[in-house]
């Protein structure tokens, strides 16, 4: 696997610039007043600093890095062009492991020095973590998109929930005739905030559509899912597979399928897909019968923004493998980048005034996501969701099946 020189090692610091600027230049959306700026943490007269937590080398390790790559690919872009609020953004990035601990420790480091977070990665990380960030309040942009993050001082999710997408892939197998109403749907997901979350989104869906769950429990360590697909055929094979765990689950699951001639759609979370699965003997299972549910676009997705960004990315790491965290990555710091505007039009690039500006934006485009409303943090941003099914021959190995999209079922969806 090609690691960019920035991701190497597990304390990496890169900063964005690519030339100096004097802090009295203005940037696009900088201090409308032209007057003084009040700073706070992590904010110099030259520099803005955001930390990065992220898995760089364990369970979501590919797809940690892609998100990073995202990250970096929209702030060297502002940074060229003068930075924001005339001062470059700086980048400190940090490989946790999917260890809490050490990304307890991480944070302990970064955090004084850090106006914000433009990544953190992992749900059992945002857990162990959000009292430290409701109590420094220092912005944080989590990589995770359970309904359990809602409402907690400090965190705001970008996107559409673990549920949400659920809901909606759901609808769109029955849409699509993949299911009908009676089936059986096994979901194999992962305990806590994220499989644990999604799967009241098959549960509901399943008790609104006339489906049945039958769902099995996995650990992120586990990479031969023989029992459990054992289990998940007891009593009858399933009509269809949910995943809301890793990577090494889905193939485990497609290849044990595959092996037994069970011919069924898969369905998963975002997280659960990396296109490094479709160089091994799952492949081609995986181009049959797999769609994958985000509320982001793929890389090789369509839009302007869309290709601009794989076009960028092209150009800043020729050797990189992309996943369709890329966008994802590239559009949370969007969302950072034009709440440091608004916070920087106020005068105030403190740690409240980058959360009152963060909740002042209403309807943020990133051109690879819906538009996000993020002025109430007592509700996720979006409530579409992208289909997309694998295509062998696509960077990424995403290509979309099915527009953003929002199944009726969602607006009386509570979590």
């Amino acid at each position: 696997m090609n690691i960019s020189p920035v991701l190497r090692g597990l304390v990496v610091t890169t900063a964005l610039a690519l030339a100096a600027t004097a802090c009295s230049t203005k940037a696009p959306g900088g201090d409308a007043s032209g007057g003084a700026v009040k700073t706070g943490q992590g904010v110099t007269d030259g520099t803005i600093t955001l930390g990065v937590l992220s898995d760089l080398s364990n369970v979501f390790g590919p797809l940690g890095q892609t998100l990073v790559q995202g990250n970096e690919l929209y702030f060297k872009q502002r940074n060229a062009s003068g930075g924001i609020c005339g001062r470059q953004v700086k980048l400190e990035i940090r490989d946790h492991a999917y260890n809490v601990q050490t990304s307890v420790s991480q944070f302990s480091e970064l955090e004084p020095k850090a106006l914000g977070f433009v990544q953190l990665l992992g749900s059992p990380i945002v857990s162990a973590l959000a009292p430290k960030i409701a109590s420094t309040r220092a912005v944080t942009l989590p990589a995770t998109w359970s309904t359990d993050w809602l409402s907690k001082d400090g965190l705001v999710i970008v996107g559409s929930a673990y549920p949400v997408d659920m809901i909606n892939g759901i609808q769109y197998l029955l849409d699509e005739k993949k299911i009908k109403k009676g089936d059986t749907l096994g979901h194999v997901y992962f305990e806590g905030d994220y499989g644990t979350n999604a799967l009241k989104g098959s549960q509901y869906a399943a008790e609104k559509l006339g489906l049945k769950i039958k769902p099995v429990q996995v650990v992120p360590s586990a990479t031969d899912l023989t029992a459990q697909f054992n289990e998940l055929r007891s009593g009858g094979d399933p009509q269809a597979i949910l995943v809301s765990a890793g990577p090494r689950q889905t193939a485990s699951i497609a290849g044990l399928a595959a092996g037994s001639g069970l011919k069924t759609p898969i369905l998963a979370n975002g997280p659960g897909f990396d296109p490094a699965l479709l160089a091994t003997p799952v492949g081609k299972t995986l181009a049959d019968n797999l769609y994958v549910a985000t509320s982001y676009e793929p890389f090789s997705g369509g839009s302007k923004q869309a290709q601009t960004i794989a076009t960028q990315y092209g150009t800043a790491y020729p050797n990189g493998k992309p996943t369709n965290m890329v966008n994802y990555g590239y559009a949370t710091a969007e969302v950072m980048g034009q709440a440091l505007d608004q916070a920087c039009k106020e005068g105030d690039l403190t740690r409240d005034g980058l959360a009152k500006a963060m909740r002042s934006l209403n309807k943020v485009e990133t051109g690879v996501m819906p538009a996000l409303d993020l002025s109430d943090a007592a509700k996720f941003p979006s409530t579409s969701s992208y289909i997309n099914r694998v295509d062998l021959k696509a960077k990424g190995g995403l290509v979309v099946a099915k527009e953003p999209f929002t199944s009726d079922l969602t607006a009386s969806f509570t979590g």
